[in-house]
């Protein structure tokens, strides 16, 4: 590797570092707002139609994950422990082909996975507010 691909490398894993970092250090901060206050962000989706959207739970499913409760996190929102999990792997996918090759184009496998992954969040908000 030349010392300009090592560089740029190197900058591409630190900037991912603090994206990273970033986010952590925002939703922890948000987890202790929670345990502290009580208080979360209503679901504008629901406040103006009834309807459950597919991320209503999604709060209180992070929070029973936190106090090592799954079955609780699954019953508020099934989607904490199925599609959450394949995209912080595929995020974490994501950013080491970027580190390795700076590569940010979408390759066929990964449109079809995300797509895939859009149909059965679709159809979980759908099946939600039918049954």
């Amino acid at each position: 590797m030349k010392a300009a691909e090592v560089q740029g490398t190197e900058e591409r894993r630190r900037a991912v570092g603090r994206l990273t970092a970033r986010i952590v250090l925002l939703g922890l901060a948000y987890a202790l707002f929670i345990q502290c206050t009580g208080l979360g962000i209503p679901c504008v989706f629901r406040l103006v139609t009834g309807y459950r959207c597919p991320g209503c739970g999604m709060t209180h499913a992070a929070m029973a994950l936190i106090h090592g409760q799954p079955k609780i996190a699954f019953r508020e929102n099934p989607l904490s422990l199925s599609v959450v999990p394949l995209l912080l792997l595929y995020g974490a996918y994501r950013a080491e082909v970027y580190i390795r090759t700076a590569r940010t184009d979408f390759r066929k496998w990964e449109i079809v996975f995300l797509g895939v992954l859009w149909v059965v969040v679709l159809l979980f908000w759908l099946l939600r507010n039918l049954l």
